[in-house]
């Protein structure tokens, strides 16, 4: 089984797709293991704020059909296709990780390890969370040296609040 990890973000009725979103992950894969939900500032627009969380899934589905899978749930929940980069989003689940993979970036291929893992809070202190000890597949540093190494004044630390996926999914601890 190859380990996944993939980044959820929401900004539209956030509460209820990244709810929908862990649900339909949980069909497909399992096995879920989840971060904290980190409340964070939109980067790159003007728009509310995001819920973002990391995923640990175990899978034997090739590379291309979990990136399918992805896209096909960000689409279920309302995602448009073809909506800017630096937009508000219904859902974003990105692929961070899959197994020890390293891709350059190409047409119906995503690039891994995920750039954003260094270089955004709220993936990086996630997946810190997650899986402090994983290395980092191009530079053999864990994720947690790495988090610890994280210089907010030359990258913006956006993370507002943090909470646990269960005071999500309880109605009404967490205003959304």
């Amino acid at each position: 089984m190859i380990p996944v990890f993939l980044g959820l973000g929401s900004n539209i009725n956030r509460e209820h797709n990244i709810k929908a979103a862990i649900q339909l992950l949980e069909k497909e894969f399992s096995e879920l293991r989840a971060s904290k939900v980190y409340e964070n500032e939109a980067i790159g627009f003007e728009g509310p704020p995001f819920f973002n969380l990391v995923v640990a899934v175990e899978t034997d589905k090739p590379l291309l059909d979990v990136q399918k899978l992805c896209k096909d749930i960000e689409v279920q929940l309302g995602r448009e296709e073809k909506a800017p980069r630096f937009s508000s989003k219904t859902l974003d689940i990105d692929i961070l990780l899959y197994g020890k993979e390293i891709t350059a970036a190409k047409p119906g291929i995503p690039k891994l390890p995920r750039t954003e893992i260094t270089e955004q809070a709220y993936v990086l202190k996630p997946l810190s969370e997650l899986a402090p000890y994983l290395q980092h597949p191009e530079t053999q540093v864990t994720f947690l040296d790495i988090w610890k190494a994280y210089n907010a004044k030359e990258q913006p630390n956006t993370i507002l609040r943090e909470f646990s996926l269960q005071e999500l999914i309880e109605v009404g601890k967490v205003a959304g």
